[in-house]
């Protein structure tokens, strides 16, 4: 068993320094192509009217995040852990969204306690876990998104629900896998990056069903007894469970 563990181990080493040094090897045309095109811009302005230079400038954008996205996703297991007040730093980060969507009409909820115990988490990565999923709540087409938090005996147990459009069991086990995506300019490594980082946390994460809940008939204005907001008639509800310990 021990002998398989340390196969598999080393076999994603191998997997990381080589998605490290393919993307590193096409970073570097990546960005000098980018000069170039801003060269060209700079020197012929008139080339903003053109139809192909902005889908040109806008696959070019697209490289870019994916060759970012890339690198996020082969260094989620690298961590830099300190101790942290949780709920200062789960409320502000949840407040944050308002700053991604400034004039959004969706009802946002908030719910985060007080006394919240500290942990030894990486607060920079698992910030950005957490806002790309509550961006992705903003972003499904939904009329309302909440985020709440509770400290269970053991553990954090945080949920993101919204209501928009609704997707299967199938698809749901799907989007964990990389460069899976429903967004027409997605690069499909959202939700793997966060899965990494919440495992590296000695976390999970996972979508749940009305059939998986305490009450499917709640909604975002009836909380359930253990204080989340519930609403997955529609939508989606992602349950991410960090431990105490």
């Amino acid at each position: 068993m021990a002998a398989d563990k340390s196969s598999l181990e080393k076999q994603l080493e191998d997997y990381r320094f080589a998605l490290s040094k393919v993307s590193h090897e096409v970073r570097n045309p990546v960005t000098l192509i980018n000069s170039y095109l801003q060269l060209l811009e700079k020197d012929h302005p008139e080339l903003k009217q053109n139809e192909l230079w902005s889908d040109i400038t806008e696959e070019m954008l697209f490289l870019r995040r994916l060759l970012d996205d890339l690198s996020c996703y082969n260094n989620t297991f690298c961590c830099q852990f300190s101790v942290t007040e949780m709920s200062p730093f789960l409320l502000k980060l949840s407040e944050s969204v308002y700053l991604l969507f400034p004039d959004s009409p969706i009802s946002y909820q908030i719910s985060v306690p007080e006394n919240l115990p500290t942990l030894s988490v990486d607060p920079l990565k698992l910030n950005q876990a957490l806002t790309n999923l509550l961006r992705n709540s903003f972003e499904s087409a939904a009329q309302s998104v909440s985020f709440s938090v509770v400290e269970k005996q053991d553990c954090l147990q945080i949920d993101i629900i919204n209501d928009g459009a609704s997707i299967s069991k199938e698809q749901q086990t799907e989007f964990f896998k990389p460069f899976v995506t429903t967004k027409p300019n997605g690069t499909g490594l959202g939700l793997p990056i966060a899965r990494g980082i919440i495992e590296a946390h000695h976390g999970s994460i996972a979508f749940l069903f009305p059939e998986e809940t305490s009450d499917s008939k709640n909604t975002p204005d009836n909380p359930d007894k253990s204080g989340t907001l519930l609403n997955h008639m529609s939508g989606s509800h992602l349950r991410i469970v960090l431990p105490l310990c």
